[in-house]
């Protein structure tokens, strides 16, 4: 089972050349919740909301995914929302009416496998604090803990204040996914490579990830580096896409076998390191399979409006149709 803890968000995103917005149900630990319920993943999500109609709007987004609202708290004064207009090329640009405080103190980690945790859930005060209190006790409980950054400049303070709070979640994860405009405002000017080292040597990651939009994905891990391209698609836009990659590549990191609670540090072993869980002899071949998946999961909600994340089965499909043209 999955826990994912962070902030919901309704999204309210222009249509092009319009000031026209349609709503959906968003936030990037919402959308990693609602990517792993359709990957298959049994998941819980826990996060706030207010009592009104874009708590509604939440609400029925997850009831519709199968994911219970048993940990989903109504006290937020108001729902917070994201305004996004979408450029020529399809990337999102956003402005936040956001507030985030969560009790985490009450939450339980029974039957809990892997705690997913991150961006501004783990970047605003005073909620910060709460998820922080909650990886450290799945970290004391032996359950493996993802983390992605998913940096937004406008909500997180100083960058030094920033670089401070995700070097903490960092050298506490397992598994940290961030985007290559996360790396490059966090550490300007530093290579993508020597940043994804760093955050290896801070504590217990083990992979650690870094996505290049159309350009695919690369990670790091004790067995050297793996990388991997992004299917080529019509993007209509990118919402949700960093997201879903997340999701897939912990589902396959699942379905490896490498994902796992563990009584030594870092759940997850890449390579043959000593420690309660082994990834495999050829750490490099998982590596590439999850980051294949997980490109292909981001590729496919890029052809859609929202973040909308694709179905096990369609993921499956993308990657049969992607071999198919390679062996052609």
């Amino acid at each position: 089972m999955f826990l994912v803890v962070g902030e919901a968000v309704v999204d309210l995103i222009a249509r092009r050349g319009t000031w026209v917005f349609d709503a959906c149900a968003g936030g990037s630990p919402l959308n990693v919740a609602v990517a792993l319920a359709r990957l298959g993943q049994p998941t819980r999500y826990a996060g706030v909301v207010g009592d009104d109609l874009f708590g509604e709007l939440i609400r029925a987004h997850l009831s519709g995914n199968g994911i219970g609202l048993g940990h989903l708290s109504d006290g937020a004064a108001a729902t917070s929302v994201a305004f996004a207009r979408v450029a020529e090329d399809g990337s999102a640009r956003y402005d936040f009416r956001f507030g985030w405080d969560l009790d985490t103190s009450a939450l339980s980690l029974d039957g809990v496998a892997c705690l997913h945790v991150g961006s501004l859930g783990c970047a605003v005060a005073p909620g910060r604090s709460a998820v922080l209190a909650l990886v450290e006790r799945a970290v004391d409980a032996g359950i493996p803990v993802s983390y992605d950054p998913n940096v937004r400049p406008a909500l997180v303070g100083t960058r030094d204040e920033a670089v401070a709070w995700v070097e903490r979640f960092v050298a506490l994860a397992d598994v940290v996914k961030a985007s290559a405009d996360d790396l490059a405002w966090l550490y300007p000017g530093q290579d993508e490579h020597t940043v994804l080292r760093r955050w290896l040597s801070l504590g217990r990651t083990r992979l650690a990830v870094s996505t290049r939009g159309a350009a695919g994905a690369v990670a790091v891990h004790a067995g050297g580096t793996t990388s991997a391209a992004a299917p080529p698609v019509t993007v209509v836009d990118t919402v949700g896409a960093g997201d879903t990659f997340t999701a897939a590549l912990l589902a396959r990191l699942v379905a490896e076998g490498a994902l796992k609670p563990g009584a030594d540090p870092g759940a997850v072993k890449l390579g043959a390191d000593p420690g309660a869980v082994k990834l495999a002899a050829d750490p490099g071949a998982v590596a590439s399979r999850a980051l294949t998946d997980a490109c292909a999961a981001a590729a496919l909600v890029c052809t859609v409006t929202g973040a909308d994340p694709p179905t096990a089965a369609m993921v499956a499909e993308a990657l049969d149709e992607g071999r198919g043209r390679a062996s052609g």
